[in-house]
């Protein structure tokens, strides 16, 4: 492996440069501001400035605050560094398939983005593997240097590993948009990690291996750095139990990918776009606000609306000055740090109806599901929890880390994006570490004057997921609309 300038290990900037232009879907011209717009009689309400909301990030969480905003009757601005919509989310091509490099699966479960999805009338697609039975499943779980493929009742012992390592999320997230209703509950346990309650549980080493690798791919994190009760959010969620959980995090996809919904969005509310606009500073000057580019540009707004990774908020500097708390833990980061990417392979395994690969922390991936299964070749959707372990785009180091996991494997290509070194997310999806309940989460999303937060990464719920971007961005947009009248 490499070392780079950036400290990242095992992908060059070039190969994740290529990673992430190559059949990248970005937002096609939609909502992208014209001088036909600009004169469309789209005034603004407030006097004096240029915009009566600007919000900051293009993801989920800002497009539907701008969308909002905008047909709550307000001038609407929406600022994206990149030169696309979707945050954390993008659709590509992958040798003939539709894949998310990001934020992918949505479900009835998660109830702000399926209202979208029926708003819009969207059609959704069932991953092709991920709807089986679970007694069609097949497992291989690694244990050293030995695997063991488990199936039909040989897999009963890991469901009940999972379980027992969950049993205790009815408890503390009986309701789970609802943190202070078991808040005691939840601050009893801060302080543990997903190591610590997997340490103290009585397992085998399969079923070690097994609660390892997935909640480490829940986590997108290494246990010893992923909260438990966080852990225990998702499963509470997913109705408390594992075919519950398979349902909502894995099954449902929508068939013209994420980028369908977000345009869709963008076509219904019309805000106006400026992508490629990265914001350098922003004010708030008492009875109005002032937003300051990196080219120098200067916007006047009635309010702002931030809706940026809580891992880049550091970057921007605010006037006055942001609540230090929040400043700590964007540099602290949250713990999602991890890889995803997908996988061209033919043979290896018995073509079962879903086949999963299973490793511990210390594998450099940690869990591995058949995401398509044909008669020629599979494609596979794996996770880590560290980028720095493999470079995703090195063919024969993937084939070297599969091939014992399924022997006689044969890797043909793979494709993915490294979020920790894209400078406008420097992670992937928020878990919280350890302590961030009681040391953090009162100042999360805590507006300061004309400054809203509507973050993905914040909220009840599921935040960190596409839904809780969605909700995050509903409620800024609402208390805006409180606050302008």
């Amino acid at each position: 492996m490499t070392e780079h300038e950036n400290g990242a290990q095992g992908v060059s900037r070039r190969r994740f440069l290529h990673g992430a232009g190559v059949g990248a879907v970005a937002v096609a011209g939609a909502g992208v501001m014209t001088p036909a717009m600009a004169a469309s009689g789209d005034h603004c309400k407030t006097a004096g400035c240029d915009y009566d909301v600007v919000v900051i990030g293009g993801g989920f969480a800002g497009v539907t605050a701008a969308r909002d905003s905008r047909k709550n009757g307000y001038k609407t601005l929406l600022l994206e560094a990149r030169n696309r919509l979707g945050g954390r989310t993008f659709t590509s091509e992958f040798d003939g398939h539709k894949v998310e490099m990001g934020g992918t699966w949505i479900h009835q479960a998660q109830p702000f983005v399926w209202a979208e999805k029926e708003r819009y009338g969207l059609e959704v697609l069932e991953t092709p593997v991920s709807g089986v039975a679970l007694d069609k499943e097949e497992y291989v779980v690694k244990v050293g240097d030995t695997t063991h493929t488990l199936s039909g009742e040989q897999l009963l012992p890991l469901y009940e590993a999972l379980d027992t390592f969950y049993s205790e999320a009815r408890q503390v997230w009986d309701r789970p948009y609802d943190a202070q209703y078991t808040w005691n509950e939840i601050i009893r346990r801060d302080k543990r990690t997903g190591q610590q309650r997997l340490d103290e549980l009585k397992l085998n080493p399969v079923q070690r291996v097994a609660i390892d690798s997935f909640v480490g791919a829940t986590a997108h994190a290494p246990l010893d750095q992923t909260s438990y009760v966080d852990m225990l959010r998702y499963w509470a969620l997913s109705g408390w139990n594992l075919q519950g959980f398979n349902d909502a995090v894995v099954r449902y996809k929508l068939r013209d990918g994420t980028v369908g919904l977000i345009n869709k969005m963008i076509e219904d509310g019309k805000p106006q776009v400026r992508l490629s606009t990265p914001v350098k500073k922003i004010e708030d000057k008492g009875d109005h606000t002032v937003v300051t580019t990196q080219k120098g540009e200067k916007i006047v707004a009635a309010s702002v609306i931030i809706a940026l990774p809580m891992n880049v908020l550091p970057n921007l500097e605010f006037s006055p000055a942001l609540d230090p708390v929040l400043i700590e833990a964007g540099k602290q980061k949250h713990s999602g740090k991890g890889i995803k990417f997908y996988i061209k392979a033919r043979g290896g395994f018995t073509k079962l109806a879903k086949v999963t690969a299973m490793a511990d922390s210390n594998y450099p991936v940690n869990l591995v599901m058949a995401h398509y299964v044909s008669d020629d070749y599979t494609l596979f959707v794996a996770f880590g929890n560290d980028p720095g372990k493999i470079d995703i785009f090195d063919i024969k180091a993937v084939q070297s880390i599969l091939e014992p996991l399924f022997p006689g494997i044969q890797v043909e290509s793979t494709h993915g994006y490294e979020w920790t070194l894209d400078p406008y997310s420097l992670g992937t999806y928020a878990s919280y570490k350890p302590e961030w309940f009681e040391k953090y989460y009162a100042h999360f999303q805590k507006d300061s004057g004309r400054i809203f937060f509507g973050q993905g990464d914040h909220g009840e719920g599921w935040r960190g997921c596409i839904d809780g971007a969605i909700a995050a961005g509903g409620k800024a947009a609402q208390k805006t609309k409180e606050l302008l009248g």
